[in-house]
């Protein structure tokens, strides 16, 4: 939103340095921020959404466009190029981080919750309450919301496979062919059940899945870790010519570097060279030395040598014709050597010196192939907890998308089998918890009982927004799903994308975890009590702009 020129006006000389906002200047600047902000995401949100198409810069600092249809993955994009310089935007967009950050789903209904409740609470404000009043009433609904979730939840166990699949289901929104959906949430069903097996403590460590997409792969799940690298990374190492079975497993996070420990110095630190003679006496006992340590590590019977560096040709080859297969350059992403210590029961050591017996890995059979732009070498049959989920694509952009979907459904999968917890979704949680507070908002007295009913109008928002997302009348579809609501007082009942009608969410298979929902409204609430009560905008000897994004119409 622009900066009000009559707000400006009002300033005289002394004042304008310290460019300062007050009262309804101030509620005026931080509603249109927000407002703006919230613009961004609305149209995304819900499975009839729609995606954004953002120009930024990858991990690299390269410039990129990205197509994105959440919440969590537009702010990031948007922070990788020029991020948001506006205080209000800031601000609102890092109270939403946490949900991406934390739980990988519900950012956009904690961005849209927070809109709504801003808007409500600045409209009570302009009436005359006060921003306090309006934060209290709001802590009053919150707590009947928990105990309406509470009633709504249902429980779910590690042997429910089609209730954790429709979970998973629920969280790729992607722009996924139904069949295509079905599939991946079944194996994303089956791999977070694996990963809670034999876990006494309940957790699921989601690092322990790794999920790969590329052109040409075909959709498995691989009980093991598959090492991915670019065909143009550059390493050394041959790999695996052919399939190594029951192969043992050496993993180094540094490069292999002999000279440190050769014998032939003539001059104390490092190696210094006085003669001819003295050269070639050197590179002989470097050769030896590279040799007996590759006969040493064969005797041990390594058969695999898996380094996060790049190797030098002359340590490579001599290991290789010893019958020991390298994969060097293991740096993508880096974090996939210390991954395969976990599946194959080995340790990761930064010298071969420190490579004991106990720390070599074991996998049934190690592989290795071409899938698309990267080469696969594949570590099946480990003893470890670890594995990759591998999902069909036909572009490079499908197979990003693809990934990004199965990275969330993993995660939200995972969260609900470890709560054990599950809500209806298509927005039935937003109106049970609405239409409860209202029922019950007349036992609340004094003024903060108007921050109740404006807490209750603000959920609408969610069903609103996927019927208008759906293109079906928002009004309609909201009236219609609080008549079904008000029917029943433990209603599941959310809206049919298809219809734009009432429709039982725990039959349609629309779920999500209890945890994701509860957390929406409380980091929506923190956003709420951070921004509605500010009633000056101070930027001392500055001069802001203002803040106007673009509109998708235009």
């Amino acid at each position: 939103m622009a900066v009000d020129s009559d707000a400006e006006a009002r300033l005289d000389d002394g004042e304008r340095g310290k460019w300062t906002m007050t009262d309804e200047d101030a509620r005026q600047y931080v509603r249109g921020a927000v407002d703006a902000t919230v613009s961004l995401v609305e149209s995304t949100f819900g499975p009839a959404g729609m995606e954004k198409l953002i120009v930024t810069e990858d991990k690299q600092n390269r410039r990129e466009r990205v197509r994105v249809g959440d919440a969590g993955r537009i702010f990031d994009a948007i922070e990788r190029m020029d991020g948001f310089a506006h205080p209000v935007a800031a601000l609102f967009v890092d109270g939403a981080d946490g949900m991406q950050s934390g739980l990988h789903d519900g950012t956009s209904t904690a961005v849209l919750l927070a809109g709504a409740f801003l808007d409500e609470g600045f409209e009570l404000v302009d009436q005359g309450l006060a921003p306090s009043s309006v934060v209290v009433g709001y802590g009053i609904a919150r707590a009947r919301a928990g105990a309406v979730l509470d009633d709504l939840a249902r429980s779910v166990e590690p042997d429910d496979q089609e209730t954790l699949a429709d979970v998973a289901a629920t969280t790729m929104t992607t722009n996924l062919e139904s069949a295509v959906r079905q599939d991946l949430s079944r194996r994303v069903a089956s791999t977070v059940t694996q990963l809670s097996a034999g876990r006494d403590d309940g957790w699921i460590n989601t690092d322990h899945a790794k999920i790969l997409s590329q052109p040409g792969a075909e959709s498995e799940v691989v009980d093991g870790l598959v090492l991915s690298r670019p065909t143009d990374a550059g390493p050394n190492g041959w790999g695996i010519d052919e399939s190594i079975d029951d192969a043992t497993i050496a993993i180094l996070d540094r490069e292999i570097d002999f000279e440190e420990t050769a014998s032939v110095l003539d001059g104390g630190e490092g190696v210094t060279l006085s003669s001819p003679e003295a050269a070639d006496t050197y590179r002989a006992q470097l050769s030896d030395r590279i040799e007996s340590t590759a006969e040493t590590l064969v005797a041990r019977g390594v058969d695999v040598l898996v380094c996060l560096e790049k190797l030098d040709e002359s340590i490579v080859r001599p290991f290789e014709e010893a019958g020991i297969a390298v994969v060097d350059k293991a740096t993508y992403p880096k974090e996939d050597v210390y991954r395969l210590a976990e599946a194959t029961d080995g340790t990761v050591v930064s010298n071969l010196s420190e490579l004991t017996d106990e720390r070599l890995g074991r996998a049934e059979r190690v592989g290795q192939r071409t899938v698309g732009e990267e080469v696969w070498t594949a570590f099946e049959g480990c003893p470890g907890p670890v594995l990759t989920v591998v999902a069909s694509a036909s572009t490079a952009e499908e197979a990003r998308r693809r990934e990004e979907a199965l990275e969330d459904a993993i995660e939200t999968t995972a969260i609900a089998l470890m709560d054990g917890q599950l809500l209806p979704g298509a927005g039935a949680p937003a109106a049970a918890v609405a239409t409860e507070i209202r029922e019950h908002a007349t036992e609340v007295t004094g003024r903060e009982q108007l921050a109740v009913e404006a807490f209750a109008d603000a959920l609408d928002s969610i069903p609103a927004t996927l019927a208008r997302n759906a293109g079906h009348d928002p009004v309609a579809a909201v009236a219609a799903l609080r008549t079904a609501h008000a029917a029943d007082g433990r209603s599941a009942a959310g809206i049919d994308p298809q219809t734009g009608d009432p429709v039982d969410a725990w039959d349609a298979g629309v779920v999500e975890p209890r945890r994701v929902f509860s957390q929406a409204i409380e980091t929506a609430a923190a956003i709420v009590e951070q921004l509605l009560t500010i009633d000056t905008v101070l930027y001392p000897n500055v001069t802001l702009p203002g803040y106007t994004p673009r509109s998708e119409r235009n």
